[in-house]
């Protein structure tokens, strides 16, 4: 039993051991195949080249345009109100009218200011009377003046005459007292006419001065009668309406609103580098243009004055520029982007856009070799195609240098590039 036991285990033993067997040796077979299989040589490297754009550098003389975005203003503003306080009877105009200087727009009840108006020229009227009756009072009191005198004249010779009688008891007490009295009435009656006509004068400038608060009285009445009708200040557009015919207004009540069209400003802010150039041709007295566009069609400007203020955290001046256009100045509030033309500087390099690598990097090719340098932007310009260029500055750069004119996302120094055929043409034979 035991001896057929261990025959059954070397058989099951055979029976595995034979394919493990050949299954090691399978696996000698190939690592040794692996091993000893022939490797090709390995190819080394090759860097990649870039096939890119140049253009040569060819230094010359331009005048830089500023590309600024600005708002149209009207500094010349007026909102007109009522100066009394009546209906409204008619409106003649609507919000965006164009108005002329001295147009009527709108019209206020004025019968009142005109029952006014008569009841201050009545004032006037009476008070020129009182100066006429003084006049007339002043010239009869002159004359009667002499009268009133020969009269004093007359009883002081009487009284003299009845003091000489009494003396030489010809004469009773009381004619001599009789005669006293009537010497001091015509005395005192001389005194009050003499009064009057010293007192003239006063009595004149009192009146003159009744006269004059009168004739400002009926003046203004005139002026609130004239109000009535209100009037276009100076030529414009009407910017806004805040009544109606048939409403009630109030004197200092708003009515409308206007502006000066031809007072019509653009405010653009100027980057704080270009400050001192453009602050020194001002002080020179030279012109400063700019151009725009508004709605297809050009508007020529010109630089005016810089704002007295800046605003915090800006990092420019805000400029007003005067619209010299006078077919369309557009409306307050729309915005337009203009160029500004700085003034002509030298040894300037005009190069596309593509070149531009961040704000102030462009790349010579060296020997195949990108080299990067820091340049100076001073400002922009069209070529005579309509094409925008860019105006930069750099005093190491030759005239001749290649300049990288392809934007490449991993441009850096030592890139290697290769020139696209007959891409190595001028700046300035580019720019024209």
């Amino acid at each position: 039993m035991a001896q057929q036991q261990a025959q059954t285990r070397d058989h099951n033993v055979k029976r595995w051991l034979f394919p493990l067997l050949i299954l090691l040796a399978a696996v000698a077979i190939f690592m040794i195949l692996k091993i000893t299989k022939p490797t090709a040589p390995s190819k080394p490297p090759t860097e990649k080249v870039w096939t890119v754009k140049a253009i040569s550098a060819t230094p010359a003389s331009y005048a830089p345009q500023l590309s600024l975005y600005g708002r149209i203003e009207s500094p010349d503003s007026s909102t007109l109100s009522a100066s009394i306080n009546a209906f409204v009877e008619q409106r003649w105009v609507a919000e965006g009218d164009s108005v002329k200087a001295g147009q009527p727009l709108v019209q206020l009840d004025n019968r009142d200011a005109v029952l006014l108006l008569a009841q201050r020229q009545a004032d006037v009227d009476r008070i020129k009377a009182l100066i006429a009756a003084e006049t007339i009072n002043y010239q009869a009191n002159i004359k009667a003046l002499k009268i009133e005198q020969q009269l004093v004249n007359l009883t002081q010779r009487t009284l003299n005459r009845y003091q000489d009688l009494s003396q030489r008891n010809l004469a009773s007490q009381n004619q001599l007292d009789d005669a006293r009295r009537t010497q001091q009435q015509q005395a005192l009656s001389l005194n009050n006419r003499q009064k009057l006509i010293d007192d003239h004068p006063n009595q004149l400038a009192q009146l003159q001065a009744q006269l004059n608060q009168a004739v400002a009285l009926r003046d203004s009445a005139a002026l609130d009668l004239e109000r009535s009708q209100i009037r276009a200040p100076f030529s414009g557009r009407i910017a806004d309406i805040h009544v109606s015919a048939g409403e009630r207004v109030r004197s200092g009540d708003t009515l409308l609103t206007l502006y000066n069209t031809d007072a019509l400003e653009v405010r653009a802010q100027i980057p704080n580098r270009y400050l001192p150039q453009l602050h020194q041709q001002l002080n020179k007295g030279e012109t400063i243009t700019a151009s725009a566009q508004l709605d297809g069609q050009a508007l020529s400007l010109t630089l005016s004055r810089f704002a007295a203020a800046v605003n915090s955290g800006s990092a420019g001046v805000d400029a007003l520029f005067h619209i010299n256009s006078d077919d369309y100045r557009g409306e307050p509030g729309r915005t337009l982007a203009l160029d500004l033309t700085m003034p002509i500087q030298h040894n300037l390099l005009a190069l596309p856009p593509q070149a531009i690598f961040g704000t102030d990097r462009i790349y010579t090719i060296e020997a195949q070799r990108l080299q990067a340098h820091t340049v100076s932007r001073v400002g922009d310009r069209r070529s005579p195609d309509g094409q925008p260029q860019v105006l930069v500055s750099h005093h190491q750069l030759q005239p001749g240098d290649l300049i990288l004119a392809t934007q490449l996302p991993n441009a850096m120094t030592g890139l290697l590039v290769e020139q696209a055929s007959n891409t190595a043409v001028s700046a300035t034979a580019a720019a024209e």
